[in-house]
């Protein structure tokens, strides 16, 4: 009698929780179903505020931790973005920003068309700066990733640390021995000058006052000596996370280092490479301001050295800041556009992308 009693009270139980499964999956359904409901109304906006409330209350404390960073950001980084009002405006500095006269496009019209303050070395300035930069993202990447391979491939590990250290110094020398050692070794009658002439002719000059593209190439290979190996960082990371078995089996069929090298690492960090060479794509106008604003002289070099940030800077440092914010924000709009496109670019090649 008690097991068939204790049968019941267990049929019974089970009748009940099956009865509640349903229902409760039928409720979940009608507020899954009210939910898309809203969100195809809203257009996401309130799926997006749901999980957001949910995010808030479970990680609070988070909340609270970036507010102190919340606030620096907004007073450092976008209060300050109401002086963007002065590219449309003809600035005067006792007028201020909200007593300048409107001039509506006049200082953009200035910089593209070649005429008033500036205007041709604006003109100059973007075309050295175009040249420069894909100069520098069709070999800037190619020696450090050949330095990557050559040093993965070495295997006394205390010689191979000392590769990489000494690869690491040139990136932490300034800018102002970089262009000081420049001048000495590729000036006039500079090593390098001279073993140029003895070896191929050319006319012993100063080839950093050359006024020719000449200087956009001397001016990659330094940039390339100076951040090849700490641009490998990245590559030596992704070839040593390589499973180690892939290569095993490679020595285990007859493979050479060639051959792994070609069938195995190469494929195995392309995804990062076209990820790293893709995203570099929105930074193409933010090619360096040290070494050009260096080695800038408008007599000799300046129209073919000058880039968009010398530019620039030279504009602020002569008040001529209506100029001067015209040519920043083209830059920052130009390089965010490039930005979502390499992102977008990444994420159809790559499969994966920042954001």
């Amino acid at each position: 009698m008690e097991e068939v009693t204790g049968k019941a009270l267990q049929s019974e139980e089970t009748s009940e929780t099956a009865e509640q499964i349903p229902a409760a999956q039928a409720s979940e359904t009608a507020l899954t179903a009210k939910e898309r409901t809203q969100d195809k109304m809203h257009g996401g906006w309130m799926r997006f505020k749901r999980e957001w409330k949910k995010d808030l209350v479970k990680n609070w404390p988070v909340y609270l931790l970036f507010i102190p960073v919340l606030v620096w950001l907004l007073i450092v980084h976008y209060i300050p973005m109401i002086g963007i009002l002065l590219a449309w405006k003809d600035y005067d500095v006792w007028d201020g920003i909200w007593g300048s006269e409107w001039i509506g496009w006049g200082n953009f019209e200035t910089l593209f068309t070649g005429g008033g303050t500036g205007g041709q070395d604006f003109l100059f300035a973007l075309r050295n700066t175009v040249m420069i930069a894909l100069l520098n993202l069709a070999f800037g990447s190619i020696v450090p990733l050949a330095f990557a391979f050559m040093v993965t491939q070495v295997r006394f590990k205390k010689y191979k640390r000392v590769c990489q250290m000494l690869s690491y110094l040139p990136n932490f020398v300034s800018a102002v021995v970089i262009v000081q050692l420049m001048q000495n070794l590729i000036g006039y009658n500079g090593p390098i000058t001279m073993l140029m002439t003895k070896v191929f002719g050319t006319e012993n000059i100063d080839w950093t006052n050359v006024s020719s593209p000449a200087i956009w190439v001397w001016y990659i290979v330094f940039g390339i000596w100076q951040s090849f190996g700490f641009g490998s960082i990245m590559t030596v990371s992704a070839i040593t996370n390589i499973d180690g078995n892939m290569y095993e089996a490679a020595a285990i069929d007859g493979a050479n280092r060639w051959q792994m090298l070609w069938k195995i690492t190469f494929p195995q960090i392309l995804p990062m490479m076209i990820t790293m060479w893709l995203l570099q794509i929105g930074l193409v106008f933010k090619t360096g301001f040290d070494r050009t604003q260096l080695l800038y002289n408008p007599t000799t070099n300046g129209e073919y050295i000058d880039t968009l940030f010398s530019f620039t800077m030279r504009n602020t440092l002569s008040n001529d800041l209506g100029i001067a914010t015209a040519s920043s924000l083209f830059q920052s709009v130009v390089g965010t556009v490039l930005m979502v496109f390499g992102n977008w670019l990444s994420r159809k090649v790559a499969g994966f992308s920042m954001f």
